[in-house]
């Protein structure tokens, strides 16, 4: 009887090459690759230059963001220069946040002019902190104050501020002066400054009105609202005093333009006026004031610069700051004839 032959088995590889087929014919393979995810992330550079309030929210993933903050210039003229306002760098580092982290940027408006009569002299600067209106005398305006610029963590909280500078002094009197100076606006830098005197002396007797105090403590720290300026002195057997007043002090942080402090307003003396104070995280004194009789006419009006607002570098709660370099002056207060003497205004940079 014939025997059938059965199958022979397949040979090692026959079995290796149907189990590969039968496996791809029944399950595709999975493949997984690990990838990191490509840092693509953009890089901004805003710059805020018109005085103003700008609401700015950092995208989430973004922790670190570099700054510089300028105060606004104080008006200055053809006689004396407004207060320089004050300029802070350095790096912000923000708390994480999913759906990202919301800054004010408050940006301050220069000084009015201290020149003639014109309706922009001696305008007050607008900003985080108020600068002070420069005094109407009836023929010269004193400068007004710069205000202050801000980075603030949502709507109220300071992070970084710079202060403004300190509107000039003014003064009206006799030509056939020995000296005079209309006294300059207090600069914003590591510390607020304090405005000069105005003062005028004669050969038979002088006068003299005080300058505004700049807002006085460490940028690091509260500061508080600078002292009012002195009314000063009158000297001399051919001058008599005829009527003296102080300036007013600097507003508080709190109490001003968006929560910051404001510059005091300066004073109107018969034909001169008092410079206004800068403003900031708080804000600087308005000058003094004084009408002298020389050689017995009343003819001798003076008033002192305001003083400058102070600048915060002190962070908030949950926000640092680190590399910072600063205050220092921004070299912005006003100076020259006309309208030329206004303050230049603040700005702020932000990268991120």
């Amino acid at each position: 009887m014939e025997h059938q032959r059965g199958r022979e088995p397949a040979s090692p590889g026959d079995v290796t090459r149907r189990t590969f087929t039968r496996g791809v014919a029944w399950s595709a393979p999975v493949i997984t690759i690990a990838t990191a995810a490509p840092a693509f992330a953009a890089s901004f550079t805003n710059t805020y230059s018109t005085p103003g309030t700008y609401a700015v929210t950092i995208p989430a993933g973004y922790l670190s963001v570099r700054f510089e903050v300028n105060g606004a210039g104080g008006g200055g003229g053809a006689e004396s220069s407004g207060g320089s306002g004050a300029r802070v760098t350095g790096t912000i580092t923000l708390p994480s946040s999913s759906s990202g982290t919301l800054l004010t940027v408050v940006v301050g408006g220069g000084g009015g002019e201290g020149n003639g009569t014109a309706a922009s002299a001696g305008a007050a600067g607008s900003g985080y902190g108020a600068g002070g209106a420069g005094g109407r005398g009836t023929t010269v305006v004193a400068g007004g104050g710069g205000g202050g610029s801000a980075v603030l963590l949502g709507t109220t909280t300071p992070i970084v501020v710079a202060g403004g500078g300190g509107g000039k002094g003014a003064l009206s009197g006799p030509a056939n002066t020995l000296a005079s100076t209309h006294g300059a606006g207090g600069a914003s830098a590591a510390q607020a400054g304090n405005g000069g005197d105005a003062a005028a002396s004669y050969a038979l007797g002088s006068g003299s009105a005080g300058g505004g105090g700049g807002a006085s403590g460490a940028p690091t720290g509260p500061t508080t609202g600078g002292a009012a300026g002195s009314s000063g002195t009158t000297t001399g057997l051919g001058a008599s005093t005829v009527a003296m007043a102080a300036g007013t002090a600097g507003g508080g942080n709190g109490s001003g333009a968006n929560r910051g402090g404001d510059g005091a307003a300066g004073a109107a003396r018969a034909n001169a006026g008092a410079g206004g104070g800068g403003g900031g995280f708080a804000g600087g004194g308005s000058g003094g004031t004084r009408s002298v009789d020389v050689l017995l006419t009343a003819n001798l009006h003076l008033g002192g610069a305001g003083g400058a607002g102070s600048s915060y570098v002190g962070g908030a709660t949950g926000v640092s700051l680190s590399l910072v370099t600063g205050p220092v002056a921004a070299n912005n207060g006003g100076s020259g004839a006309g309208t030329a003497g206004k303050g230049g205004d603040g700005s702020v940079v932000l990268k991120f």
